[in-house]
């Protein structure tokens, strides 16, 4: 209740990356109702999450932030219906990239200084 959209942002990456991890241990053991409630829950929380919250008149920048969201939940939905774990995969590397910047440019975090040696 109390974050800020920073960080609600980044809840939201933690989200979809522990729902990914959840469809590709359920897609290696074979329960396909795991699989589908997890993926489902991931691709929602891109597309109703961190699509919503890209200002997509922001530039160039912002949309194609946006059409790489529309393309990870593509590719999840692709790795749900042929069982393709490589797609779950190569979302979870892509959004991990992009919540990693995401966590650089955190209004929260203070600038470190450089340390002279005594």
């Amino acid at each position: 209740m109390g974050a800020s959209q920073h960080q609600l942002i980044g809840m939201l990456f933690a989200g979809v990356n522990t729902y990914i991890v959840q469809a590709r241990a359920a897609l290696a053991r074979g329960d396909l109702t795991a699989k589908i409630e997890a993926s489902s829950r991931a691709i929602r929380l891109i597309d109703e999450g961190l699509k919503v919250a890209v200002d997509r008149k922001a530039g160039p920048i912002a949309e194609s932030l946006f059409q790489l969201y529309d393309y990870c939940t593509r590719r999840l939905l692709q790795g749900h219906l042929k069982h393709d774990d490589a797609a779950y995969a190569e979302v979870s590397t892509l959004l991990a990239q992009i919540a990693d910047a995401w966590r650089t440019i955190s209004p929260d975090s203070k600038p470190q200084t450089m340390r002279r040696a005594a």
